[in-house]
């Protein structure tokens, strides 16, 4: 069962965790000639920070239960470089009765902000995706 009161407790909570993207799988990759400048994709910003965010309330989960993005914004305003040290300064803003934790953050790189996001996570019962999924 889900300890909300514990959750709660993490309410505007600020954090910061370094990330040093080298996943291929998040490099931009839509053109060849732009590819070898080696930069991170926007869709690879969105899988680091929603894992940031995981990593803070995993403990929170068991067996039962699992949370996943909800919801999710990000802005990305400068190139990222891949195999380059990311700064995600992230707070968890709020968490509703609903058992659903919402985080907001900035994305530094080379000492210039390069992103913000906003993003939820809910926590599901894996039951749910059973039933539903008949897995």
């Amino acid at each position: 069962m889900l300890d909300l009161e514990r959750l709660r407790s993490l309410e505007n909570s600020e954090f910061t965790q370094t990330v040093i993207p080298t996943d291929v799988s998040l490099r931009w990759s839509e053109r060849y000639d732009l590819e070898l400048l080696n930069l991170l994709s926007t869709s690879g910003l969105m899988k680091i920070v929603h894992s940031c965010g995981h990593s803070l309330i995993s403990d929170f989960e068991s067996d039962s239960l699992v949370s996943v993005v909800s919801e999710t914004s990000v802005k990305h305003y400068s190139p990222l470089l891949m195999e380059e040290e990311l700064v995600i300064n992230i707070r968890i803003v709020s968490v509703s009765d609903s058992a659903e934790v919402h985080f907001s953050g900035s994305v530094v790189q080379l000492g210039t902000e390069a992103g913000a996001f906003e993003f939820s996570r809910k926590f599901i019962s894996v039951d749910f995706f059973r039933r539903a999924f008949g897995a």
